[in-house]
Order: C-alpha cells, then sequence, then structure tokens
C-alpha cells in the first residue's frame, strides 16, 4: 500500500474504491509484468510467496492469473486494504492467507507458510524510515527460503536539483510516447521545489543495506526512478 505520510485515507473505503480502480501507468505495468515472469518461471509447487505491502490484491491476482496454482502470505497495516484484498481474491480459497501488520516492525513469527521461495514488494518500502527498512531486510533473511528470491517494485531517491532538466526530458518523453498527462509520471519528484514526505533511497542505498543482511542484490529493471530489484540469500563460505 501506499500513502504513509497521510495514514487516514488507507481506512477510508471510498478513497480506496477510486484509488484501486486507478489502471496502472505503462512504466508500472512493465515492470509488474517483469516480477510476474520471474514468479511464475521460478516457482516451485507449493511453495508460498510473501508480499509485503499487499494492498487491495492486485498483485497476486496478476500472478494468479497466470499461475493458478501459487499460494501467497499479504501483509498490509490496513485492514480495509485488507478486506478489499479478501473479496477481490475470495475466489482462490486459501492460497491467499493474510496478515495485518506494520512492515517496519514484522514479526517473522506470524508468517504462515516460511520459509518463502519468494518475498516481493511493490511500490511500498520508499514509505518506511531508512532504519526500518534495514530491519525489514533482516526479516526477509530470516524468512526466505535457502534458494529464495526476494523482488523489490520501487521508486529510487533521485538528485533533483543538479539533474533536474535531464530528469524533466525524460519526463516530457514518457508523456508523449504514452499520451499521459503531466504528473502520472511522478513530475514532481523532479522538481526540486516539491517537499518529499516519504523516504525513498538511492539505489547503491538498497544494495548497501542488503549485502548487510546477507543479499546479494542485481539490478533487473530501472526506467527513470522505477527501479526492479532482485537478491538472492548469500550462501555462507565454507
Amino acid at each position: 500500500m501506499t500513502g504513509a505520510a497521510s495514514p487516514g485515507r488507507w481506512g477510508d473505503r471510498d478513497f480506496i474504491r477510486v484509488w484501486d480502480a486507478r489502471p496502472p501507468t505503462p512504466l508500472r505495468a512493465e515492470q509488474l509484468d517483469i516480477l510476474a515472469t520471474a514468479v511464475k518461471d521460478g516457482y516451485r509447487k507449493g511453495a508460498r510467496i510473501l508480499d509485503l505491502g499487499c494492498g487491495t490484491g492486485n498483485v497476486e491476482k496478476l500472478i494468479l492469473d497466470r499461475l493458478p496454482v501459487a499460494r501467497f502470505t499479504g501483509v498490509d497495516r490496513s485492514p480495509v486494504m485488507l478486506e478489499f484484498a479478501r473479496d477481490k481474491l475470495k475466489d482462490h480459497g486459501d492460497r491467499c492467507r493474510f496478515v495485518q501488520s506494520e512492515l517496519g516492525h514484522l514479526s517473522p513469527l506470524r508468517l504462515p507458510g516460511r520459509p518463502f521461495q519468494f518475498i516481493i514488494s511493490v511500490n511500498v518500502i520508499h514509505e518506511l524510515t531508512h532504519p526500518a527498512k534495514r530491519r525489514l531486510f533482516r526479516s526477509c533473511r530470516s524468512t526466505i527460503a535457502r534458494t529464495g528470491l526476494l523482488l523489490i517494485v520501487d521508486r529510487l531517491a533521485i538528485d533533483n536539483r543538479r539533474l533536474r532538466s535531464p530528469y524533466q526530458s525524460v519526463l516530457r518523453r514518457l508523456q508523449h510516447i504514452h499520451g499521459i498527462e503531466s504528473g502520472e509520471y511522478s513530475a514532481h519528484f523532479a522538481d526540486p521545489e516539491h517537499k518529499d514526505d516519504e523516504h525513498a533511497a538511492t539505489l547503491d542505498q538498497y544494495f548497501r543495506w542488503l549485502r548487510k543482511a546477507s543479499f546479494r542484490p542485481a539490478l533487473l529493471h530501472l526506467h527513470f526512478h522505477k527501479a526492479l530489484i532482485a537478491a538472492v540469500p548469500e550462501t555462507p563460505a565454507h
């Protein structure tokens, strides 16, 4: 789920209903397609996928449409979002379980289905403070299978003062190609005067924190400030 800076929205059913009905932007759709493909190609029957910040269950639905045997544990802090997810995925029975929890203080012991073959998180981790991100990555390491895969889709912090001009050129190009009006590609994040109330991290920070948590990270896809990061558990040296 998004919007940690204004948590009241995520308890408002009318707001969530409108928010949930919006189609994904082309960039988001492309990265979700890559994520879903990676899960489908690597899934082992009977394994469970952990979705950190599952929101209304859109990522689960995307993957289940391609991989009906997939099993999920979805975590979100909003009970209303989880209600939407349960309703959206009710036809999949017990393949989807849900846990209400703050990601920054997630207890691995509360998560059914450990160890997880896949841990995924889509456009959520930038809401967490940097110390909470580091705690979450340590929690991921303790709950992922030895041969598991962590997949993160999120926006990155960018140098919007020194690189404002090329960033805005990229935004204009994207808006021209896809016919999207200004703002749909987070144009305000390229504005040095915009006050960012969230906690986006740079790619270097992500990699450093993941390595510190004993993951080996890699960049699968990057477009403007939207990244798809993969990480596997580091194998202890013998």
